[in-house]
């Protein structure tokens, strides 16, 4: 009788657990999302900056205008990086690349207030490079929460050497750019070398993307490889040219972020 009388148990774990993957999911895209958009203030930070560093005298009054641009888009940047890091410093994969970024976004922010409108070589130089890295490692979360398979694993060497070619190409160039404004050519040389190498295989990833089945992923990264060799050989040909000189320091920003980006991509899709 006792055995009759029991009425079979229905559990809500299955729901429950679907639930909470949707609302994981969401979070991730989230996070991919603000990553993104931080990423583009800071590439817009890094363009203002060398107007800035480059156009002062050339520009004028407009150069107000430039500053506006820049104060605004590294607000904006730190303020989407702060909510990120709330959000993303609670999943393992993402808590070493999140709070690397927290941790420039801080010090770049200290460093700027304190150096103020006309900063000395040495803090230029950081907040360039610093720039450049924090935009690197945004782009780096950005293709990390991707949840799309993307290529095989065994392309992540290539996508590794991109990423280191592309990183010291900035370094070097940004030094060169701060402390060496008209360099000799034994010293442009190598920059020139780390920058075809950095292109060349950021455009093999492109290739490799493209021939598995993501020609937009593919174009995208074709496109960044060339034009990072395009705006240095403009600079050099046309070094008092002020759009292009700042095109330039952009374009070795975008190269590095593209790299990391697909770097990523990578890992996610292993």
């Amino acid at each position: 009788g006792a055995r009759a009388r029991r009425r079979p148990v229905v559990r809500a774990r299955p729901a429950r657990t679907c639930a909470r993957r949707l609302g994981a999911r969401a979070e991730v895209r989230a996070i991919g999302a603000l990553a993104g958009l931080a990423a583009l203030a800071v590439l817009t930070v890094v363009a203002a900056s060398v107007t800035i560093r480059l156009g002062a005298r050339e520009l004028g009054e407009t150069i107000a205008i430039v500053r506006g641009v820049h104060r605004a888009a590294a607000s904006l940047a730190a303020l989407l990086v702060f909510v990120l890091a709330a959000l993303a410093l609670r999943r393992r994969e993402l808590r070493a690349a999140t709070g690397a970024a927290l941790a420039l976004t801080i010090v770049l922010s200290i460093v700027g207030w304190v150096t103020g409108t006309d900063p000395p070589r040495p803090a230029a130089w950081f907040n360039q490079l610093g720039g450049i890295a924090l935009a690197a490692l945004l782009a780096w979360l950005h293709g990390r929460t991707a949840t799309l398979r993307i290529v095989a694993a065994r392309e992540r060497p290539l996508a590794a050497a991109a990423v280191l070619f592309a990183c010291v190409q900035a370094a070097y160039g940004g030094t060169l750019a701060t402390f060496f404004p008209d360099p000799p050519v034994p010293l442009l040389l190598p920059h020139a070398a780390l920058g075809l190498a950095a292109a060349a295989t950021v455009a093999a990833l492109g290739l490799r993307f493209a021939a598995a089945g993501f020609p937009a992923h593919g174009i995208a990264l074709a496109a960044c490889a060339a034009l990072a060799p395009a705006a240095g050989t403009l600079s050099v040909l046309t070094a008092a040219v002020l759009p292009i000189q700042v095109s330039h320091a952009f374009a070795a920003a975008l190269l590095l972020a593209a790299a990391t980006h697909a770097h990523a991509r990578l890992a996610a899709s292993a």
